[in-house]
């Protein structure tokens, strides 16, 4: 039980350290292009940027981008073997930034139409 409480606090800490950092020095930069995950999501499921909410969007990605850091980083914690838990950890995020900006795009798809 122990150890699930700790994982528990490990994961939370690192979401609410990781979305100050994406909130605070990420987004705050004044750009004039658009953020990588914006474009691929715009792209690959052929959105127009003109008719969504691009600030929406950019708080969706501030939301979801820590989640699958914080999920990876617990992940990873998990496992002993230091090469085990990168390999495993990257796995793990490649799978989870594909899915859920799978599932963002296909909300977004639906939404504009």
């Amino acid at each position: 039980m122990n150890t699930v409480i700790e994982m528990l606090i490990y994961f939370f800490a690192s979401y609410i350290l990781t979305f100050i950092f994406y909130s605070f020095v990420i987004n705050r930069k004044k750009s004039k292009r658009r953020p990588m995950e914006m474009d691929y999501i715009l792209t690959k499921f052929n959105i127009d940027g003109r008719k969504i909410n691009l600030n929406t969007l950019r708080w969706i990605l501030n939301i979801v981008n820590p989640f699958i850091v914080s999920l990876t980083f617990l992940v990873v914690m998990s496992i002993d073997s230091f090469i085990l838990g990168i390999v495993i950890g990257f796995v793990v995020m490649i799978l989870l930034i594909y899915s859920i900006y799978e599932i963002i795009g296909r909300f977004l798809k639906g939404k504009v139409k």
